[in-house]
């Protein structure tokens, strides 16, 4: 018989693995290797979840079944949070390209000192991946941030508060230049 914890030790030590391989790949910046390793590395937490799944189901008893309840809320729970922090990150994002008004334009990204926010979900893999660029878009320039935040792995939510964090700090950036320039042209 299989023991089930050996394995998912296993493909845990895989995934840390396969996780420093999609990061080399990003720092490469060639996209196609970034997918190609980002779904290795889903492939082998789909394979740990159902793993996981599978035993969770062969532990019917009473005291297994409660605490698969128990595990069950606190998955659920950190999905929420995932999804929430997701959501904020994209808000925030769409916040630095309003204008004044409130409302959503396009801005010139080359232009100094105008931050550059890139993010993309892969539905795929159940990636965010963003990229900033903090002092205006240069397609000769590495972004100064890039992360890949992998939705389906409640480590991510570390990172994903550090981005959370970024993101609000440009945009507080953005509002003291914005007031900066309200002022002067008030004198």
């Amino acid at each position: 018989m299989i023991d089930e914890k050996i394995l998912l030790q296993e493909l845990d030590e895989m995934i840390k693995i396969q996780q420093k391989s999609v990061e080399r790949a990003e720092q490469g910046s060639n996209e196609a290797v970034v997918y190609l390793e980002s779904r290795e590395l889903a492939a082998y937490m789909k394979v740990r979840n159902l793993i996981k799944e599978k035993s969770a189901h062969g532990a019917a008893t009473p005291l297994g079944t409660q605490l698969n309840k128990q595990k069950q809320y606190n998955t659920d729970r950190q999905k929420s949070e995932i999804r929430k922090i997701v959501t904020e990150i994209f808000d925030l994002s769409l916040r630095l390209q309003e204008m004044t008004d409130g409302t959503i334009d396009w801005i010139d990204w080359r232009e100094p000192g105008v931050p550059c926010v890139y993010v993309e979900y892969h539905g795929a893999t159940a990636v965010l991946s963003v990229k900033i660029w903090e002092n205006g878009f240069s397609a000769e320039q590495r972004p100064d941030y890039s992360t890949m935040l992998f939705l389906d792995n409640p480590n991510c939510m570390i990172e994903a508060g550090y981005l959370k964090e970024k993101l609000m700090g440009l945009l507080e950036e953005r509002r003291g230049s914005d007031n900066g320039k309200d002022d002067s042209d008030h004198n």
